[in-house]
């Protein structure tokens, strides 16, 4: 449960760095990218549900695949009923929900989950104006005809076992996903600007979650290192999903290990992203590595965005480590 709400909440990071990165250069039109791209996101996501099913709304939400849908209710992190003809969703304590609002911007959870409910009512060829109020700390939507008590569907898939495993490996593919989206709409709106933007968004993304990790480990009494880095990660999911040759060497300077599955490259390829895969991987990286120590050095060998068999990592830290 742990890996699967870090996870989503990484996702949410992802957006709301996105959103203040491309507001911060263009403002409202900014903010009209990241809709855009939340919109196709969740397109792509919605079509390959519906393809795997009947393609009626109850059967799309079954076959979503992951939890910001299908554990709201298991979780108790609000409620959601399903019809043929539409949908009722309140959140008052999802990750991403939860993130948004304690970054201050809880402005981003009504665009996530507006664009998650309109792309679910597109995909079952109904019409997709969605209901978005606050009531309290809960956000309710309403899609089309809102099911009755008695008619609706409550789907629920717990976070543990391998229904939880599960979820943690589509969520990690997702948000490979999410990545091509919000690049390739940047690019495509304003060219070179659009690029820069994007990179923008990644490398906060990236500092962000090193310098939280710097910042914890210092008041554990730990030292900086690349040990206490990689065995106390923020990765959710990171043992049951990424997959590595062997296990490499770790040394307090010295990370070096051959990743021969990255859940991100699929839906990368997918997708015609091998691009944006390169961009996140060496901003993020870069980012999140010097932001818990500057001096770390950052490299690899082969890399699977740039289409190599393996992601050689090949990070050091060049003088003794300091307490």
């Amino acid at each position: 449960m742990t890996s699967l709400v870090t996870t989503m909440t990484h996702e949410a990071r992802i957006i709301r760095h996105a959103g203040l990165a491309y507001t911060r250069a263009r403002q409202e039109a900014g903010l009209a990218t990241v809709e855009r791209a939340l919109r196709g996101y969740f397109d792509w996501r919605a079509a390959a549900a519906a393809g795997r099913g009947d393609g009626g709304l109850p059967d799309i939400v079954r076959l979503w695949g992951t939890a910001e849908l299908l554990s709201v209710n298991a979780q108790k992190w609000g409620e959601l009923g399903v019809g043929e003809s539409g949908l009722r969703l309140e959140v008052h304590s999802t990750p991403e929900l939860q993130h948004y609002r304690a970054s201050g911007v809880p402005a981003f959870a009504t665009i996530h989950y507006r664009s998650l409910m309109s792309a679910l009512m597109r995909a079952a060829g109904l019409p997709d104006d969605v209901r978005a109020d606050w009531r309290g700390d809960s956000l309710i939507l309403q899609a089309g005809q809102t099911p009755s008590p008695g008619e609706e569907e409550r789907p629920g898939v717990p976070l543990s076992g391998e229904e939880g495993l599960a979820l943690v490996r589509a969520t990690c593919e997702n948000r490979g996903a999410l990545l091509v989206f919000l690049g390739r709409e940047a690019e495509e709106t304003f060219g070179a600007d659009g690029d820069r933007m994007f990179r923008e968004a990644v490398r906060g993304f990236g500092e962000e979650r090193g310098a939280a990790m710097r910042l914890d480990h210092l008041s554990k009494g730990l030292s900086l290192d690349l040990v206490n880095m990689m065995e106390l990660y923020d990765s959710g999911g990171n043992e049951n999903v990424w997959q590595y040759r062997d296990a490499g060497t770790l040394t307090p300077v010295e990370w070096s290990q051959d990743c021969t599955f990255c859940p991100f490259v699929q839906p990368w390829r997918d997708l015609d992203g091998l691009r944006y895969g390169e961009i996140y991987d060496y901003e993020f990286h870069v980012s999140q590595f010097k932001a818990y120590r500057e001096d770390i050095e950052v490299k690899w060998g082969e890399l699977m965005s740039r289409g190599d068999a393996t992601c050689e990592f090949r990070f050091s830290i060049p003088s003794p480590v300091r307490a």
